[in-house]
């Protein structure tokens, strides 16, 4: 997943912008009432200007300037910050009243305080601190508290949304297979409700498997059992030819009964596998002798090949093939071969029926195949899916009155010798 398709990522950034707008707010109140304040000492300066302009002596009274609260700026340090910060034009009204006495006026923010600026042509400007009180609890606690809850809410919405990480990991880690998960949940949000459901999900889901093995185990008993009876059974008869017969049938029932268990074991993806390096000739040779009836009817064209497989099931997946091949076969042969890259296995038939993917899909055979064909079904099925476990894929084609089914290796699962 992309980052900017994660849900937290875009809340983070919808908080972000929300932030952004409401510092951008504060600003500009801030510094619209600083300029309201500005603009009110202006007001009283021209005021208190008047009131101490002795127009006898075209002077200044700085003891009534005083008495209504300015107060003489002597630090030069001071004064020379205060002079060098911008100030705004004035009117033209303005400008007049302030030539009628001699001082123009300007108004200064610094600090804490506002500071008003007496300019005269005939002497150095003069810097009174305004009786000025800034009110600064106001103008910061109310903006701290409001960005203090839009960041409280951020991560009360994060910390409710950060159990979804926990419950993708529990989902993965139930779909690879891991039943001993738990995502439990006090709170009582929507997502402690999801966790919680899919919580109890997995516990059925979990019992269902639990005696669905438990059936199995049973029923395969029950099976074998009579099977094991009658092996011994026919040992005893005299008549080996009968004998003979009865163990070919409880042999073949024991494989059936294998080949049952596969088909489960497959259709719940619980089929584990076991990969090291085999000489492909000795696999071919584990799927001939499953077919020790049939040996006679299968060539084999094998180019030396180390294969990295799981034995016993790639062997039962070949067998099923070869089985197929020679039982519905119409000279009843069937040939395999290999190079690098595909193992091949073709013969003489009439075309599938069904597409080869219908064949994988788990109970098909209870669908539109006819009882003739049922035993392909079942092998492809086992086949098709010990191929897809191994990582290879399995293909099929028609040409020319042959059937052909290719097994197309991975580079690294087999190796030149």
């Amino acid at each position: 997943m992309k980052w900017y398709h994660s849900l937290l990522v875009r809340i983070t950034l919808i908080f972000a912008l929300a932030l952004a707008g409401l510092s951008a707010i504060f600003f500009v109140v801030a510094r619209y009432e600083t300029l309201r304040d500005v603009q009110t000492v202006v007001d009283y300066s021209h005021v208190a200007l008047r009131a101490a302009f002795d127009r006898q002596t075209q002077n200044l009274d700085f003891g009534k300037l005083e008495e209504m609260g300015f107060s003489l700026v002597t630090d030069e340090t001071l004064k020379d910050k205060i002079l060098d910060r911008p100030r705004p034009p004035k009117p033209f009204p303005m400008k007049r009243m302030e030539e009628r006495f001699r001082y123009g006026v300007d108004c200064v923010p610094y600090g804490m305080h506002i500071y008003t600026i007496l300019l005269n042509r005939d002497m150095p400007p003069i810097v009174l601190e305004a009786p000025f009180k800034k009110e600064i609890l106001p103008r910061i606690v109310f903006p701290l508290l409001a960005l203090a809850f839009v960041v409280i809410l951020y991560i009360g919405i994060i910390r409710s949304l950060l159990p979804l990480k926990n419950l993708r990991e529990q989902i993965k880690r139930f779909a690879n297979g891991h039943y001993d998960i738990t995502c439990k949940s006090n709170k009582h949000d929507e997502i402690a409700a999801l966790a919680n459901e899919f919580d109890a999900a997995v516990t059925k889901i979990k019992s269902l498997r639990d005696s669905r093995q438990l059936f199995l185990r049973n029923i395969m008993h029950e099976l074998k059992t009579p099977i094991t009876k009658g092996k011994l059974a026919a040992e005893m008869l005299e008549d080996t030819t009968y004998a003979s017969i009865l163990q070919n049938v409880f042999k073949r029932q024991e494989a059936l009964l294998e080949e049952f268990s596969r088909i489960e074991k497959l259709s719940a993806d619980e089929l584990k596998l076991d990969i090291k390096a085999y000489h492909v000739e000795d696999i071919v040779d584990f799927a001939l002798d499953l077919l020790a009836d049939k040996k006679e009817h299968i060539t084999c064209e094998l180019v030396p090949i180390d294969l990295n497989v799981d034995f016993e099931l790639f062997g039962v997946a070949l067998k099923n093939l070869l089985d197929n091949g020679v039982t519905y076969s119409k000279d009843a042969h069937v040939t395999l071969r290999n190079d690098t890259k595909c193992i091949t296995i073709s013969n003489e038939a009439p075309a599938l029926e069904c597409t080869l993917e219908d064949y994988a899909k788990p109970y098909f055979l209870e669908g539109k195949k006819q009882k003739s064909s049922r035993g392909l079904g079942f092998g492809l099925f086992i086949t098709w899916h010990v191929i897809r476990l191994h990582g290879m894929k399995l293909e099929y084609r028609h040409e020319k009155g042959t059937n052909v089914f290719t097994i197309w290796l991975k580079n690294e699962t087999s190796s030149p010798l």
